[in-house]
């Protein structure tokens, strides 16, 4: 008997019992869409947080003060939503900023950055939003585009003017339809007229200047009450971004020289998203070992099923091994059928997790579902039918005729 007849056979064989072929199946479909969905959810958060750290630059360095312990029970986010504050007991200067430039051997951009949480008014329309206090620097650095108008100029700086650059989300809340550009709003009870647009940007490191309004970093210690010179955050954009662990080499050096100690934080956008990749795949690999538990059960299943069918097909067993089939005929058959309960099943499952993932889990998660793990879903499915299908297949295969033909 040639593979055919087997697996026109075993196809028989399930389509006979239909509903006990479709409950042995239902173990892999959920095995199989738990998996598939878990590693999905993963995926999708690996790929969500990696886009935002690499949104912000790849070569970019963030100093903030306290050591990184201090960042640590600070939170990620800081006020603002971006990483490290200043601790109380340390802190940032520009003279620190200063001293980091004029002793850098490597190209590098200085942008320091203090923020605070803002009331955002124009006639009767009222929003919260952040407040960016930057430099010229700003723009170049975090890679913020000017969609209309200007960027905040080193005189708005110098002259603590009240021009302010916009988010997206901000002019489209208080513009809707007009341009924003030449307009005034009010930022905490204050006057400030609006001289820039920014292109929508997205979410990155944890905080988006869409919601945000980007100011001179003088009109904070002016107006919002900032410590004078004291910077919350410092973004260092190296101008070759391969440098960026000698830079932050170096920057450490020359600021425990100045500070004595290691009262500091440097970041590396890089090494973190490094970190993150490594910590991300671990994540997904556990969640699919999780979702690979259900597998098992599945499995466990289908030999359960096909043991009850090797018993219940004794005798047509003994006829066909008294008409001459081999052993290795009736052993094919069975792990044919074994396989197909768990492919088929499989299947099933892909296009459930699939559906899941897309009307479902999406709506609570990001989730990305790729090739690679339908594929192993898929060699799963194939590995589960033969594995828990050899011990049933060797037992069908090796019944003795006389004894199968006496069975009742």
């Amino acid at each position: 008997m040639d593979v055919r007849d087997s697996f026109k056979n075993a196809t028989r064989a399930i389509i006979a019992a239909k509903m006990r072929s479709f409950l042995t199946m239902l173990g892999i479909i959920i095995g199989i869409a738990a998996v598939v969905m878990l590693m999905g959810v993963g995926n999708g958060s690996k790929q969500s947080i990696l886009s935002r750290m690499q949104g912000s630059g790849s070569g970019n360095l963030y100093l903030t003060a306290g050591t990184r312990a201090t960042v640590l029970m600070g939170g990620f986010g800081g006020q603002g939503g971006r990483p490290g504050q200043s601790s109380s007991k340390t802190k940032i200067t520009m003279d620190d900023l200063a001293y980091i430039e004029e002793n850098s051997t490597m190209s590098i951009i200085v942008s320091p950055v203090n923020t605070t949480n803002l009331t955002i008014k124009r006639n009767s329309t009222t929003m919260s939003g952040t407040g960016i206090f930057a430099t010229v620097n700003y723009f170049e650095v975090e890679g913020v585009t000017v969609a209309d108008g200007r960027a905040i100029t080193q005189g708005d700086v110098d002259n603590r003017t009240r021009n302010v650059v916009i988010g997206d989300t901000v002019a489209t809340t208080l513009f809707p339809d007009e341009s924003a550009v030449g307009q005034d709003i009010r930022l905490n009870g204050a006057t400030y007229q609006v001289v820039g647009v920014a292109a929508a940007k997205g979410e990155t490191m944890g905080s988006s200047v869409d919601a945000s309004i980007v100011l001179p970093f003088s009109v904070g210690e002016k107006s919002f009450g900032m410590t004078r010179n004291v910077v919350s955050r410092t973004t260092i954009k190296c101008v070759d971004p391969t440098q960026s662990a000698a830079v932050a080499t170096e920057i450490t050096d020359n600021l425990t020289l100045k500070h004595k100690k290691v009262d500091f934080t440097v970041q590396d956008v890089a090494a973190m998203t490094e970190l993150v990749t490594s910590s991300m795949t671990t994540l997904t690999t556990l969640l699919a070992a999780i979702g690979g538990l259900s597998l098992l059960v599945g499995g466990i299943g289908i030999m359960n099923i096909m043991l009850v069918s090797v018993t219940e097909r004794t005798r047509e067993i003994g006829i066909r091994k008294a008409l001459g089939a081999k052993e290795r005929d009736i052993l094919g058959q069975f792990l044919i059928e074994s396989s197909l309960l768990s492919i088929s099943g499989g299947v099933i499952g892909i296009v459930v997790s699939v559906l899941g993932s897309q009307f479902v889990v999406s709506r609570f998660t990001t989730t990305a579902i790729t090739g690679s793990s339908i594929l192993l879903a898929v060699g799963f499915s194939i590995a589960v039918g033969i594995f828990f299908g050899v011990y049933p297949a060797r037992k069908a295969a090796r019944l003795i005729p006389v004894e199968a033909l006496r069975y009742e």
